[in-house]
């Protein structure tokens, strides 16, 4: 029978230490992203030469010069050009020995690695990977920074990165949830021993020797099982993730064991010590499990109040998830679109914006200017949206890209007649702010006003952060027939820095600067300082989106987790009361009366606490959570009373039996 228990022990512990693989999975996914493995970095720099003596001209090669003396081999982030994909370039400031293409941990091709010769018309402002075998890094960080130059470094450390992660309130719930199904795990093997040590204490053994033998049964189960589980996922790491993965992901994954077997440990020998037989349980021939009892009952509630508290967000991030996949489909419509971002002051900015009005001008006669830009009602000034929640003005390039793969209308059109009067007014004030002099009212008569059809959430950029998609089904569009006829110049140029303007390509995007003298070559001609960079539209709109569905797959595994616990802590709850009440319930039930009738008293007393513990929960809880909490509540409702008629008919027959 021990050896049963045993089983089933490993085999719970085992399900717990799938979460928290699946939990260093992921840690490693997005260590990899920052520092990837790959090239084996060492650390990560940001520079900003602005304030340097080193003139900007001079910059790449003043770092060429310092790299090669502190031995960092710095590698240069820099976006792909040379294609439209959703590519990097790993630019080396020197001659060294990396991979010609670098993958990343998730899969796809991350980037390729190119010479130098990227770099000439490039500024020495950016991000740096230091891959070097035996780098002086404060060295270096020391020198640039006498020369005024910032530096913000970062060192690879997958130990930062887990606690970095852990925080975030998805994989802080699975941790949580480790702990409370361990802690459970812990209050079942201390059942299962109670009688046996009873007998020791009987016997005479010292205190300290029952602790060791109690303690070292329960962690060498756990052992087993932990060890079983890093072996298979290491090896499910190295042959579909890669070799060169496999020790960062075991530094994240013993980490979490170590952590979760010792805090398991200590709160076993917490409940032993707290649970200790004492003479009078020993001499009154009492069940020997009756001092569990309290930790027993602390554990249920505590358990129970977990799982009703992670049930709303768990079902919030369940709801979430189609329109979380629906996003990254969408952002990776948009993997082939480029934003212009400004490296540069105030000042500078004015300098550029006629020539950032004839930038958007060449583009959209092109066709190759996206733009969209919403006002909600949080943003936008005192005005009455009726039956919409946002407005949002866009150009037709906008609505072609996010509802290409759309083979009926998403859209309707409204009559500028049907459009509320507080709205046409809106886009009457709007031109007047922000519009072009040369623009009249008439020209609104062009105007096409639309909205999406039932079952579609038209995706929206968010005004002064167009790198934020809003979802939607109850948006005002607003299609402009020109966006350079309706803006003037400086509101182009504020909409190109927030990405509320994007472009197809970023090879066509960087023709674009340099057809206008954007480039970084010309800017230093006309003197300015700053810089325009070409960067990928979705890329972190991707990421963003992938972190939110590990979130969701974590706060439903937590949860599931949590019920684990909760279910194993009711049951030995449970198992413990009706151990307690054997001698009072066995002539009640062989005088016939109904098991349900036995256990009322005890159940109503905990499904009172349970009703306490989730009116407070209640309390802080999201409206649209509530139906969650509310079934939460109800399989503890359920539960409880069944593990008690479970637990006292299994009493009642072993009485029979006499076999117990």
């Amino acid at each position: 029978m021990d050896l049963l228990y045993k089983r089933v022990l490993i085999a719970v512990a085992g399900a717990l230490f799938l979460l928290l693989s699946l939990l260093a999975v992921i840690v490693t996914d997005l260590y990899d992203r920052d520092f990837p493995q790959a090239l084996q970095v060492k650390s990560r720099l940001n520079l900003n030469f602005n304030d340097s003596s080193i003139s900007v001209s001079n910059g790449l090669s003043e770092l060429k010069t310092l790299d090669d003396e502190y031995r960092l081999d710095l590698v240069k982030l820099a976006p792909d050009l040379s294609g439209d994909g959703d590519g990097q370039i790993y630019a080396k400031l020197n001659d060294g020995t990396l991979p010609s293409r670098v993958n990343w941990f998730s899969g796809g091709l991350a980037g390729k690695v190119v010479g130098s010769e990227r770099l000439a018309s490039s500024y020495p402002d950016g991000y740096y990977l230091i891959t070097g075998t035996a780098p002086d890094i404060d060295g270096f960080e020391r020198t640039l920074e006498e020369a005024g130059v910032k530096v913000n470094r970062r060192d690879a450390s997958i130990f930062d990165s887990l606690g970095i992660v852990v925080r975030e309130r998805g994989f802080a719930a699975a941790v949580i949830a480790s702990f409370a199904l361990i802690a459970t795990l812990a209050l079942f093997w201390l059942s299962l021993r109670a009688r046996g040590r009873a007998l020791r204490v009987l016997a005479g053994c010292p205190t300290h020797r029952i602790h060791v033998q109690d303690l070292s049964g329960f962690g060498g189960a756990l052992l087993v099982s932990a060890g079983t589980v890093a072996v298979l996922s290491t090896g499910y790491v190295g042959f579909f993730h890669g070799w060169v993965y496999v020790w960062t992901f075991l530094k994240a994954l013993l980490t979490l064991q170590v952590t979760v077997i010792s805090l398991s440990l200590l709160s076993a020998l917490i409940m032993s010590a707290s649970s200790w037989p004492s003479a009078g349980i020993l001499a009154t021939r009492q069940p020997a499990v009756k001092s569990l009892r309290s930790a027993a009952s602390v554990l249920q509630a505590l358990t129970f109040l977990l799982v009703v508290a992670a049930a709303g967000p768990a079902w919030t991030a369940y709801k979430q998830s189609a329109s979380m996949a629906e996003e990254m489909a969408q952002w990776k419509q948009l993997s082939d679109q480029a934003s212009i971002v400004f490296a540069t002051d105030m000042s500078e900015m004015d300098q550029v914006e006629p020539a950032i009005g004839e930038l958007v001008k060449e583009a959209e006669s092109q066709g190759t200017l996206g733009f969209s830009y919403t006002y909600t009602k949080e943003m936008a000034p005192p005005v009455h949206f009726g039956e919409y929640s946002a407005i949002a003005f866009v150009n037709q390039k906008w609505i072609d890209l996010v509802t290409k793969d759309r083979k009926d209308s998403v859209l309707t059109d409204i009559p500028v007649e049907d459009v509320p009067d507080s709205m046409r007014t809106f886009v009457d004030e709007e031109s007047e702010l922000l519009g072009r002099e040369m623009l009249n009212k008439e020209n609104l008569t062009e105007f096409r006003f639309l909205e999406p059809t039932e079952g579609f959430r038209m995706p929206v950029g968010q005004g002064g952060g167009g790198d934020r998609l809003l979802f939607g089904d109850d948006f005002l569009i607003v299609v402009l027939p020109s966006v350079y006829g309706f803006y003037n110049d400086s509101s182009l140029t504020s909409m190109i820095s927030s990405s509320n303007l994007m472009f197809t390509g970023v090879t066509a995007t960087q023709k674009l600067l340099e057809n206008h003298q954007l480039d970084a070559t010309s800017l230093r001609d006309k003197g300015i300082q700053g810089e325009l960079k070409v960067v990928y539209y979705a890329e972190e709109g991707i990421l963003l989106a992938q972190f939110a569905a590990y979130v969701v797959w974590l706060l439903n595994l937590a949860l599931v987790a949590l019920i684990v616990a909760f279910t194993l802590a009711a049951a030995i709850s449970a198992l413990i009361s009706a151990l307690m009440k054997a001698k009072r319930d066995l002539p009640i039930r062989l005088a016939g009366e109904s098991l349900v009738k036995i256990v009322k008293t005890r159940v109503i007393k905990e499904v009172m606490v349970g009703i306490f513990l989730v009116a407070l929960v209640l309390v802080i809880q999201k409206p649209e959570a509530i139906g969650a909490v509310v079934v939460a509540s109800l399989y503890g409702v359920l539960a409880v009373p069944l593990c008690h008629l479970f637990a006292t008919r299994w009493c009642f027959n072993k009485i029979i039996k006499r076999q117990l």
